[in-house]
C-alpha cells in the first residue's frame, strides 16, 4: 500500500509541474532550445568554414597543376627540362580557379549545397627558375637517374681497371726517372764542366811557354831562342872566361857580363811565365772543385729522390679504381708481370746516382793535378836561385852541379804533369772514358734526337688546331654564348672562370709532355674512383652532356693529319659541332675547346703508350735509355691512335686490353676529371640550352605559386563568426555577411 501512493504522488507532482499555468516551462525551454540552435548554427557555419578552406586548397593545388601541365615542349623534347610554356600562367590559373567556383556555384540547382563559394581574387608567381643552378642541377640530375646509361660508363672503368696497377707504376716511374733525368743531367753537366776545367787547366800549363824553355825531349833542343839547355851548355866556357880574367884580369869582360846577363833575365822569365801558369791553373783547379762539389751536392739530391719514391705512399686513386669490383673486368686481363716489368725500372734508377768515394777520388785526382802544376813553379823557382847561385861562384863544380840538378828537377817535373795531363794525357783519356760511360752517353743522345723530332711532329699536329682559320660568323655565335653565360652567372651570383686544359701544347719537350701525360691519366683515374666510390651525380652530368650535347667528330681532322689542310677544319668548328667541349673547357673561340679536348686525348694516349714503351724497353738496362725509348715507342704509337681516330673515331685502348675506345668514350672520363657539376659548367650547359633554344631559362619558370581568395556566405549569426575571428579561432576573416579567406600553394616540375 505504501508503494502504491509514493508512484501517486509522484505523477501528481510531475503534473503540477508540466501543466503549470504561469509560463516558467516554457520560457525555460525557449531559453534551451535557442541554445541549442545558437550553437548548433555556429557549427554548421564552422563546418562550412572548413569545408571551404579545404574546397579553396584543392582547387589551388588543382589550379596550379594545371598551369604546370602547359610545359615548353621544346625543352623537354631535346633537353629533357620541364619548364613553364605555352598558355600563358595567370591566365590559365584564373580560368581554373573561376570553373572551380563556378561548379560549385551553379550545381544549387539540383539540390541545396552547404558550400557556395565565390573566387574574389587570384595570382599566380613563379616560385623557381630553370636558370638556377640548384633547380637545373636538380632536373638533370632527376632526368638522368632514371635514362642514364650508367652500365656503359661502369663498362669503362672495367677496361680502365685491369690497367690500373701498371698505370700506377709507370706513373711512380716516369716520375722518378724525369726527376732523376733532370738531375743526372745537371750533375753531368757540373762534371763535364770540371773535365773542361782540366783541360783548361793542362792548356794554361803547355800553353805557357815552359815547355820550349826547358825542352824535355832531346828533338826539341832545336828549338829557336835561349833554353835552359843552351845556356847550360854555355856555363862551360863562361866559367873559363871568368877564371881567364881573374888571372890575367882582361879578355872577357863583355862575354861574361853578356852571359850573366842571359842568365838572369831567362831566370827571371822562367820564374813569371811559371808564377803566371800557377795562378792560372790554382784558379782553375779551384772553379774544378767548385764544380765537382756542386756536382756530388746533386748525386745526393738524387738519391733522396730514390729513397723518396720508394717511400711514396699509395696513390689512391689507382688502387680504389684496381680494388673496385666493377663488372666485366674479368674479360679485360693484363698480364701479371706488367707492373712488376716497371716496377723493376723503377728500381733501376739506383744506378745513376754515384757512390760518395767517386767523388773523393776524383778530388784526389784534382788535388794530385794541382801539386803537379805547383811542383812544376816550385822548381822554376829552385831554377832561379840555383842559375844565381852558379854565377856568383862560377868557379865551382858544387854550384855548377846544383845548377844541373835543378834542371832535371824542372824538366821531371814539368815531363810528369805532360805525360799525365797534356801528352799522352793518360790521366785526362782515362777520366773522359769514364765521363762518357761507354756507349751511352752517345746512344743517349741519338734517343734524345729522335724523341725531339716525333714531339715536333705531334706538337704541330696539336699546334695547327690553334692556327685554324677562324671566321667572322662563327666568332660572332661564341660571342652570343659567352653573353648568355656570363647573364647566367650573374643571374646566380657567380664569377666566370675558364678551365685551363691539361694538353700538351705547351710542353716545351717529349719529357714534360710525358710528365702531363701521365699527371692526365691520374686526374682519369681519380674521377672514376670518384665516380665508383663516392657519387654518382658526375656520372649523371657526364652522360647528359655526351647524349644532349654535340661533340666534334674527330673524322674533321683527317685531312689536317694527312695533308696538313686546314680548310676542312676551319668550316668544322662551328659552335653547333662542339657543345660537348665547350661545356667541359668554356674556351670562348672557335678553336680553344677543340684544342683543349684533343690535346687532353693525346696526353691520355701518350700516357698509357708509354706505360707500354717501358715493358717493352726494360732490356736497355740504362734507366735514361729505357725512359727515352719509352717515350718514343710512346710518341710513335700515340700519332698513328690519333690518326685511328680520324679514320674510324676509335682506337684500342692498349696492346694489354684488347678494347675499342671512341672519342666519346674519352670525354665521358674527360667530364669526369674535370667535374661536370661546377658552378662555371652548369652556366655553360644553360649557355648552349639557350643558345640552340632561343629561351632564356632565368626567366622560365619551374615552379609556381598560386594564391587565390575565396567567400562564403555566413548563413546564421555573422557577429558571432567576427567575434570568434577576432579571438583568432578562424584563418580568415568575416567581411559583412562573407566569410573570407586565401590560400597559397606552390609546386615545381
Amino acid at each position: 500500500m505504501t508503494g502504491k501512493k509514493g508512484v501517486g504522488a509522484i505523477h501528481k507532482f510531475r503534473s503540477r509541474l508540466m501543466f503549470r499555468e504561469d509560463g516558467a516551462v516554457t520560457v525555460f525551454s525557449v531559453i534551451v532550445l535557442s541554445s541549442l540552435l545558437l550553437f548548433f548554427s555556429l557549427l554548421i557555419d564552422y563546418a562550412r568554414i572548413a569545408a571551404v578552406h579545404k574546397l579553396t586548397e584543392d582547387a589551388v593545388r588543382s589550379s596550379v597543376r594545371s598551369v604546370l601541365s602547359a610545359y615548353d615542349s621544346t625543352l623537354y623534347e631535346r633537353y629533357g627540362l620541364f619548364g613553364r610554356g605555352g598558355t600563358e600562367g595567370q591566365k590559365l590559373f584564373s580560368e581554373v580557379m573561376a570553373a572551380n567556383a563556378e561548379g560549385a556555384a551553379g550545381s544549387d540547382k539540383q539540390g541545396l549545397r552547404l558550400v557556395r563559394s565565390k573566387l574574389e581574387t587570384s595570382a599566380l608567381h613563379a616560385a623557381s627558375f630553370l636558370g638556377n643552378h640548384k633547380v637545373f642541377a636538380r632536373q638533370v640530375l632527376e632526368e638522368m637517374k632514371y635514362k642514364a646509361p650508367v652500365d656503359f660508363t661502369l663498362e669503362l672503368a672495367a677496361r680502365f681497371a685491369p690497367m690500373a696497377g701498371a698505370m700506377k707504376e709507370a706513373s711512380v716511374t716516369v716520375g722518378l726517372l724525369e726527376g732523376m733525368r733532370k738531375l743526372y743531367e745537371k750533375r753531368e753537366s757540373h762534371l763535364d764542366r770540371v773535365l773542361q776545367l782540366q783541360e783548361q787547366a793542362a792548356l794554361a800549363v803547355s800553353g805557357s811557354g815552359i815547355h820550349a824553355m826547358i825542352p824535355v825531349r832531346p828533338e826539341a833542343v832545336t828549338i829557336a831562342g835561349d833554353s835552359a839547355l843552351t845556356i847550360v851548355g854555355e856555363y862551360g866556357a863562361y866559367a873559363e872566361q871568368v877564371m881567364h880574367d881573374q888571372s890575367l884580369q882582361a879578355g872577357y869582360a863583355e862575354e861574361i857580363e853578356a852571359y850573366e846577363e842571359k842568365v838572369r833575365a831567362f831566370a827571371i822569365e822562367l820564374r813569371k811565365v811559371s808564377g803566371e801558369m800557377l795562378k792560372r791553373h790554382v784558379k782553375l783547379h779551384s772553379d774544378a772543385i767548385t764544380e765537382l762539389e756542386e756536382a756530388r751536392l746533386l748525386n745526393e739530391d738524387m738519391q733522396r729522390l730514390v729513397q723518396q719514391a720508394n717511400q711514396l705512399p699509395d696513390q689512391a686513386a689507382y688502387d680504389a679504381v684496381s680494388r673496385r669490383s666493377v663488372t666485366g673486368t674479368g674479360q679485360y686481363q693484363v698480364p701479371s708481370s706488367a707492373a712488376s716489368d716497371i716496377e723493376q725500372v723503377k728500381k733501376s734508377a739506383d744506378e745513376l746516382v754515384k757512390p760518395d768515394d767517386w767523388f773523393s777520388v776524383y778530388r784526389q785526382e784534382l788535388e794530385a793535378q794541382g801539386r803537379a802544376a805547383a811542383a812544376i813553379d816550385m822548381e822554376a823557382g829552385g831554377f832561379q836561385t840555383n842559375s844565381l847561385a852558379s854565377l856568383v861562384k862560377p868557379i865551382t863544380s858544387i854550384a855548377a852541379e846544383t845548377w844541373l840538378e835543378g834542371i832535371t828537377s824542372l824538366r821531371l817535373a814539368y815531363g810528369g804533369y805532360e805525360e799525365k795531363y797534356i801528352r799522352p794525357a793518360s790521366v785526362m783519356i782515362s777520366r773522359k772514358q769514364t765521363q762518357e760511360q761507354g756507349n751511352v752517353t752517345a746512344q743517349l743522345e741519338r734517343q734524345e734526337k729522335q724523341a725531339g723530332a716525333l714531339w715536333k711532329q705531334a706538337r704541330g699536329l696539336l699546334h695547327s688546331l690553334t692556327s685554324v682559320p677562324q671566321t667572322e660568323e662563327h666568332m660572332q655565335v661564341f660571342e652570343q654564348v659567352k653573353k648568355r653565360f656570363n647573364d647566367n652567372l650573374l643571374f646566380n651570383q657567380q664569377l666566370g672562370e675558364t678551365d685551363a686544359a691539361s694538353g700538351l701544347e705547351q710542353a716545351s719537350d717529349a719529357h714534360e709532355a710525358a710528365e702531363q701525360s701521365i699527371a692526365t691519366m691520374g686526374d682519369i683515374f681519380e674521377g672514376m674512383a670518384g665516380m665508383l666510390e663516392q657519387t654518382r651525380d658526375s656520372l649523371y652530368f657526364g652522360e647528359y652532356v655526351v647524349h644532349r650535347y654535340v661533340s666534334f667528330a674527330p673524322q674533321h681532322l683527317r685531312s689536317l693529319m694527312t695533308e696538313g689542310n686546314v680548310s676542312e677544319l676551319s668550316h668544322a668548328v662551328s659552335f653547333n659541332n662542339q657543345e660537348a667541349e665547350y661545356v667541359i673547357y668554356g674556351f670562348h673561340n672557335p678553336v680553344g675547346n677543340i684544342a683543349a679536348a684533343y690535346g687532353e686525348l693525346f696526353a691520355a694516349r701518350l700516357a698509357v703508350r708509354t706505360m707500354e714503351g717501358l715493358i717493352a724497353s726494360k732490356s736497355l738496362g740504362h734507366p735514361l735509355l729505357i725512359l727515352s725509348a719509352a717515350l718514343i715507342y710512346g710518341l710513335e704509337k700515340t700519332i698513328e691512335d690519333m690518326l685511328a681516330f680520324t679514320e674510324r673515331g676509335s682506337a684500342p685502348l692498349s696492346k694489354y686490353v684488347k678494347a675499342e675506345l671512341s672519342y666519346t668514350d674519352y670525354l665521358r672520363l674527360f667530364i669526369l676529371m674535370h667535374g661536370a657539376g661546377h658552378e662555371t659548367r652548369l652556366a655553360r650547359m644553360i649557355a648552349v640550352i639557350e643558345q640552340n633554344s632561343g629561351t632564356m631559362l632565368s626567366a622560365v619558370p619551374s615552379g609556381v605559386t598560386g594564391e587565390a581568395s575565396v567567400s562564403v556566405e555566413l548563413w546564421f549569426i555573422p557577429g558571432l563568426m567576427r567575434t570568434l575571428g577576432r579571438f583568432g579561432l578562424l584563418d580568415g576573416k568575416v567581411v559583412g555577411n562573407r566569410y573570407e579567406t586565401k590560400q597559397t600553394i606552390g609546386w615545381s616540375y
